[in-house]
């Protein structure tokens, strides 16, 4: 197997917990956004501010600009607008999340080092390091596949259709290019070369830093639910194994000590997850927003599972703590147990801002508010075409 990829046989923590996190340093690191106490030098913390004003600046070029447009610029076609609503909001949220990435870069940091003492712990059990392992291919398996929609869709949007399709405008009997999102020409207008390939460039250079914040964000949320999901397997599995045989309950300070292991992982685990919380070519347009959709629609899709999957594993560690055979203990130690179960009860919810739950449910219904306003704004296009008809 490649080194990047541990093997059960082969224990070794450091390249274990570094493979759990690889995906998430690959995508913060460009953008700044990877935690200050991993910058070992002056050099990289340097970098760090460096990469991070550079995207900030990106992120203000593609944002503020298209805002300006579509708030002041009293010229401008109404639909033009209307359809500019969707990149927009993409693009505050893009610039909320970076924001909160950097100003959450030390919880970021608590949870990478919980992750690297719990792989050093897993690293002493076979069992417990195969779950960890299983566990965390199954979130580098939901990054990558969030990297090349996220990647596909905005790189085809911003690059390709450009290059293929050239938006055009005709003043004066004269056709000349636009960029891909509008500018407020009262700041600069970019209709002329080499303005025009500049702005363009810029546009593509921030589309790459909105793209790699959306995915940074998704990949954190994966590989910590995802972590903490193996941390639960384990725990159950303690339990499955709690209950030994007659010789080994006769044992009473081992079976103590058992116990109280078991709920110092719990506890932990918990702990653990409270850190978390226009005139395009119709093939081309069509096919690049198909794909924007389906990477918007799988990335939320993503946060809602790995938020249902969370409290499933939460309510089954209550379950299994129930189904063993915890009627072969003594009193005071199936006693021990009630802890458990009580915490299980109230499993803990991802939230998207306290607002409301990620959840399979929570997706039902985020599908359905799309496709309503999507046919409202499909009604809303056609009443306009047949204004402009009459």
């Amino acid at each position: 197997m490649s080194k990047n990829y541990p093997s059960l046989s082969s224990k070794s923590p450091e390249m274990d917990w570094t493979y759990s996190v690889q995906l998430n340093h690959w995508f913060l690191k460009p953008i700044g956004a990877w935690p200050f106490s991993f910058s070992i030098t002056i050099a990289d913390k340097i970098i760090s501010i460096g990469l991070i004003t550079i995207s900030s600046c990106l992120i203000g070029f593609l944002l503020v600009p298209c805002a300006l447009c579509a708030f002041l610029d009293r010229e401008g076609d109404v639909i033009a607008k209307i359809r500019m609503i969707g990149p927009l909001s993409f693009f505050i949220m893009a610039a909320a999340k970076y924001c909160i990435l950097l100003y959450r870069g030390n919880d970021i940091a608590r949870c990478i080092e919980h992750v690297r003492l719990d792989w050093e712990r897993a690293s002493n059990y076979d069992k417990d390091r195969e779950i960890v392992v299983k566990n965390a291919e199954f979130g580098r398996s939901l990054v990558i596949l969030c990297a090349v929609f996220m990647y596909g869709g905005g790189v085809f949007f911003f690059t390709i259709v450009p290059l293929c399709v050239r938006r055009t405008e005709i003043i004066d009997n004269e056709t000349i290019r636009v960029p891909s999102f509008p500018i407020y020409r009262k700041l600069i207008d970019p209709r002329s070369s080499p303005y025009i390939e500049i702005v363009q460039f810029l546009q593509s250079l921030a589309s790459y830093v909105v793209c790699s914040i959306t995915i940074s964000a998704c990949s954190l949320a994966a590989v910590f639910v995802m972590h903490a999901c193996g941390q639960f397997r384990i725990l159950m599995y303690k339990l499955d194994n709690f209950v030994m045989d007659e010789e080994q309950k006769s044992k009473q300070d081992f079976s103590d000590k058992g116990m109280g292991d078991i709920v110092e992982y719990h506890l932990r685990i918990l702990r653990y997850v409270s850190f978390q919380e226009w005139e395009h070519n119709e093939t081309i347009r069509t096919l690049t927003f198909c794909t924007l959709l389906m990477s918007f629609t799988f990335n939320i899709f993503i946060l809602c599972y790995i938020g249902e999957l969370l409290v499933e594993q939460c309510k089954n560690v209550g379950i299994t703590s129930y189904m063993i055979d915890w009627y072969r203990l003594p009193r005071k130690k199936a006693l021990g147990l009630i802890l458990i179960i009580a915490s299980s009860n109230s499993p803990i919810k991802l939230t998207a801002g306290k607002l409301f739950e990620l959840s399979l449910a929570s997706f039902c219904s985020v599908v359905k508010s799309a496709v309503g306003y999507l046919s409202l704004l499909r009604t809303l296009d056609n009443e306009m075409n047949m204004d402009s008809l009459t």
